[in-house]
């Protein structure tokens, strides 16, 4: 988007600059004055500025679905891009007139041409460089973001760099005898230069990025708000960090992430629905690569770059998985003991209720006898038994047609997950994901299983049973 924006917004630009029909750029180069000559960069400078700089602004704020956000970027775009257009034309310019040697002075110019032309694109680069540079800064200005206006600052420069360039080498690559090469290089180097600005703030602040959240399941859905201060505000508020907007109960200030240490901390804002990280309400809690964070009726999920698993850890099919046992024969999910010689217990599907409990209700949804399985313990299918193909693959995911159809989570990936049998033992393989795959509490991408085992598919949770 802030490519598109760059782009068009230059060329409008570009409109105004040459076709004005009040303040003219004259062809065949500039002459006069040096107050002449700055005012007529000066005009360039600024209306370059202005418009990309408020373009910038606009995405910004139609992006955060603010109102409030929207006009505070829009701002903050057009004063910092008249500054930027003027300080940077103004320091190109000066940069111009301390290092230009006139050549006309020199005993042999055809020796000394080609140095002239690259010193000339050097100093007229650097120019347009710090105009990208001031536009990028606009970045991290109105949210008070350092590392955002560094990120974007180094974006802007590389763009202003690039683009800048193109106004002393397209009139030499223009045809002999082209009509108002001047404006032809005004059009192409101003488009390519806004372009450029707005593609490598873009790409600068998505490399260097850190940490960020990807709104799941409510409103803006896939939606990513980059965490770039040391404390980010999560709310309902406008001009909230992450706004959550479409959910009353939300509060204005929902909650914080609070960079503590070198790590990442939520920190619940004492509000009345509370704030819950893996469905465990919170008060603070250090945050994972992977932590479901959620509130009201929103689901976040929190990605950083410093606690994130790039490489999964190798299984060998070939040796028996150690299972830890869970509280000494205590189920956790139901609390009761479980049969030493089955590990079946209270909420085991079919199990009959042990003496001085009430029956058992018997779970809905899909019906299995003996035999390999999944047995919902939390979220959306608790209770319910779906078979895995002692055979084949049996294939987990939202969309119709997985062998295990998990359509009421809406955490869980259209094509999530699925489970091969290996050597006579059931494996399970993440595919790819949005919220991950997880046994035992540990996000994989390749585990065999062993029966009790709890296998997690986004926020619902199986237990294996063979």
């Amino acid at each position: 988007m802030s490519f598109l924006a760059g782009t068009f917004s230059a060329m409008l630009a570009w409109v105004v600059i040459d076709f004005n029909g009040v303040f003219r750029i004259p062809e065949g180069g500039s002459s006069g004055t040096f107050l002449q000559l700055f005012s007529q960069q000066a005009f360039i400078g600024a209306i370059f500025g202005v418009f990309v700089g408020v373009a910038i602004g606009l995405v910004n704020g139609m992006w955060s679905g603010s109102g409030k956000v929207m006009q505070r970027d829009v701002g903050w775009g057009a004063l910092v891009g008249i500054a930027g257009g003027l300080l940077g034309l103004f320091f190109g310019q000066m940069f111009f007139g301390l290092l230009y040697k006139d050549p006309r002075t020199a005993t042999s110019y055809a020796a000394i041409a080609p140095l002239v032309f690259i010193w000339d694109v050097v100093i007229r680069a650097l120019g347009w460089a710090l105009i990208g540079l001031f536009l990028g800064l606009v970045q991290g200005l109105p949210s008070g973001s350092g590392r955002a206006a560094r990120h974007g600052a180094i974006g802007g420069f590389i763009g202003g760099l690039i683009g800048g360039s193109l106004f002393e080498i397209v009139p030499y690559i223009l045809p002999p005898g082209t009509q108002h090469p001047g404006i032809i290089s005004r059009a192409i180097s101003m488009t390519v230069t806004g372009a450029s600005i707005g593609f490598f703030i873009g790409l600068v602040e998505n490399l260097l990025k850190q940490a960020w959240i990807r709104v799941v399941v409510g409103r803006n859905e896939g939606k990513e708000y980059i965490i770039s201060k040391a404390r980010t505000t999560i709310g309902r508020d406008e001009l909230s960090d992450v706004g959550l907007f479409g959910d009353r109960n939300i509060a204005p200030l929902q909650a914080t992430v609070a960079v503590e240490n070198g790590r990442h901390v939520l920190h619940d804002a004492g509000t009345q629905i509370g704030t819950s990280v893996n469905s465990q309400r919170v008060s603070s809690h250090v945050l994972r690569d992977g932590d479901i964070i959620e509130m009201g009726s929103m689901r976040l999920e929190f990605h950083e770059k410093a606690t994130a698993s790039k490489i999964a850890m190798p299984v060998d099919a070939s040796k028996p998985q150690v299972q830890i046992p869970s509280m000494a024969g205590i189920c956790p999910f139901c609390g009761t003991k479980k049969d030493p010689n089955t590990g079946a217990c209270a909420c085991a599907v079919g199990a009959q209720p042990q003496p001085g409990m009430a029956p058992i209700p018997q779970p809905m949804g899909p019906q299995v006898g003996g035999g390999p399985r999944l047995v919902g313990t939390s979220g959306s299918y608790a209770g319910q038994a779906f078979p895995i193909s002692p055979s084949g693959p049996t294939s987990v995911g939202r969309e119709p047609g997985r062998d295990i159809q998990l359509e009421m989570d809406t955490t869980v990936s259209r094509r999530h997950a699925r489970i091969e049998v290996e050597a006579g033992a059931f494996v399970v393989y993440d595919e790819g994901s949005s919220n991950g795959t997880a046994v035992n509490g540990m996000r994989i991408t390749r585990q065999q299983l062993a029966p009790g085992d709890v296998v997690s598919f986004g926020t619902s949770a199986f237990r294996f049973e063979q």
